[in-house]
């Protein structure tokens, strides 16, 4: 009994203690300049070192106004790796913490996809659903796609 408490406090103390950064990717220099070079990973597909200047991108500057695309990127980057939970989870926080970003209508549907691909149907659906009412004023590629995604999924609104 008493072995086993003193490990879990020893363990409680190793957890709590934040975990060592892998080295810092950005360059030190301008928000906009940082999020050009974080997105430059995802134009050459290198989505691993993009998930982690993007992740240090939003970490750093999460009140900066490319922070909403950023978020969106990073949900990007494990939504082209197949990572749909990832990428759902990703997304779900763009949508949370950036409904104004210029980005929020595409990633309330790529949140709505991601769902449906996780088996999510019903509530994918509504995000989905959802783009053109939350967002109309959206771009038209934007709620095109979310036109066909709605017929690809057999996306009905319940009446």
């Amino acid at each position: 009994q008493i072995q086993q408490t003193q490990s879990i406090e020893s363990a409680g103390t190793v957890v709590t203690e934040s975990a060592p950064r892998a080295e810092k990717i950005l360059p030190d220099t301008s928000p906009e300049e940082q999020y050009k070079f974080a997105v430059s990973f995802i134009k050459i597909g290198d989505y691993e070192t993009a998930e982690l200047a993007l992740r240090e991108f939003v970490d750093n500057n999460s009140s900066h106004n490319l922070a909403g695309n950023a978020q969106y990127w990073y949900g990007e980057t494990f939504r082209v790796r197949q990572l749909y939970q990832d990428a759902a989870t990703a997304y779900l926080n763009g949508y949370q913490k950036y409904p104004k970003s210029t980005k929020a209508p595409v990633n309330l549907l790529k949140l709505g996809v991601m769902l449906v691909q996780i088996g999510e149907k019903e509530q994918g659906c509504s995000m989905i659903l959802g783009v053109k009412a939350q967002y109309p004023e959206a771009n038209q590629s934007v709620i095109q796609k979310a036109e066909y995604e709605k017929k690809k999924f057999n996306c009905e609104k319940k009446s």
